[in-house]
Order: C-alpha cells, then sequence, then structure tokens
C-alpha cells in the first residue's frame, strides 16, 4: 500500500512540475514568431539605413534573470511596468533555457551567420581605437513574452571588437496601434 501511494506521489509531482514548465498562450493571444520580433525591434541597436547587418544565428541567453525592480523603477524603465509582468518576463527567460537558431527565411536584413564566422569578420576590423570599425556583428536572445502578449523582453548585444561592443536587456510594450514600444533598457555591458 506504501509503495502504491508513494508511486502515485511521485508520477503526481513529475507530472505537475513538467506541464507547469510548458509555456502556453493563452486563447486569443497570437504572440510574434521570434523572426517577427525581431523585425519589429531590431532598429534599437541596428542601424536601420544599411542594407543588412550580421547576426549570429544562435541566440544568446538572455540576462533578465534576477533584476531590481525599485533600480528598474527608478533608472531604466520609460514607463510604469508592473512588478507582476516583470516577474513573469524574468521566470519565462528563467525556463527558456534550450538553444534556438534564427530562421534566415523570416528575418529582414539580417544574415545569419557561425560564430565561427563573426570571428573572422571582426578579425577584419582595425585594432587602433582612433580608426573607425568597418564590420559589426550582432546576437540577439531568443525574446519573451508575458502570457498576455503585452510586454516582452530580449537581449540586444552588438560586437565589434574584442573589446568593442555593447549588450542592452530591453522590454518592450505592445500598443493599441499594433507596434512594439520600447518601454526600458538596461547596459548589462559596454567597451
Amino acid at each position: 500500500m506504501l509503495s502504491r501511494f508513494l508511486s502515485f506521489f511521485v508520477a503526481s509531482v513529475v507530472g505537475f512540475s513538467a506541464s507547469s514548465q510548458q509555456v502556453q498562450t493563452p486563447p486569443g493571444v497570437n504572440l510574434p514568431s521570434p523572426e517577427a520580433f525581431v523585425n519589429a525591434v531590431a532598429s534599437v541597436i541596428v542601424d536601420t539605413t544599411a542594407d543588412h547587418y550580421y547576426l549570429v544565428v544562435g541566440t544568446d541567453s538572455c540576462r533578465f534573470l534576477k533584476y531590481n525592480y525599485e533600480e528598474w523603477a527608478k533608472y531604466y524603465l520609460k514607463e510604469p511596468v508592473t512588478f507582476q509582468s516583470l516577474n513573469e518576463l524574468s521566470e519565462k527567460v528563467y525556463l527558456s533555457r534550450y538553444p534556438y537558431f534564427w530562421k534566415q527565411t523570416y528575418l529582414r536584413k539580417a544574415l545569419c551567420i557561425t560564430r565561427r564566422q563573426a570571428d573572422s569578420i571582426l578579425a577584419e576590423n582595425p585594432t587602433f581605437a582612433h580608426r573607425p570599425t568597418r564590420n559589426v556583428v550582432f546576437s540577439f536572445s531568443l525574446p519573451q513574452f508575458t502570457d498576455d502578449g503585452q510586454f516582452a523582453v530580449i537581449d540586444l548585444n552588438l560586437i565589434c571588437g574584442s573589446v568593442c561592443g555593447q549588450g542592452l536587456t530591453c522590454i518592450f510594450r505592445y500598443t493599441a496601434s499594433g507596434e512594439w514600444k520600447l518601454v526600458g533598457q538596461y547596459t548589462n555591458w559596454s567597451s
């Protein structure tokens, strides 16, 4: 009897934890594909006048795992975002630690490249600080959305050399006009 109870209890716990980690979108909420979202928000860090930009094909990890709400509210948010929405985004980032590769077909202006190709492209840049950089490579994290589709978080990184670049964590809000508006931005690193 005890072994049956333990078997049932273990099966219930395993089943509950597996189902709670699945990301499910509520009925009626249409989230954009990762590529459609990147097309909509890349202009935050990418020069939109260029014909194309280089994007590392594999996604980075988003750094929005832990955050200080008071610090974000005071310094990094351009408009109020609820604690609940930020927590939900942080949880989604935590649960989404699987690899994702961008689908070139659906990206506008992005040319997907491997990390090895990125190293080759960046190696062509001059090493002196007073000379302009010719080549820039971008790497983005997989965007994460709140269940209601109103907020999203993504890391946008620009790399122009071994000690040249910038990494941002950006929070966007979906507007009534159907666009993604930047409502929060934190610089993770810069050199």
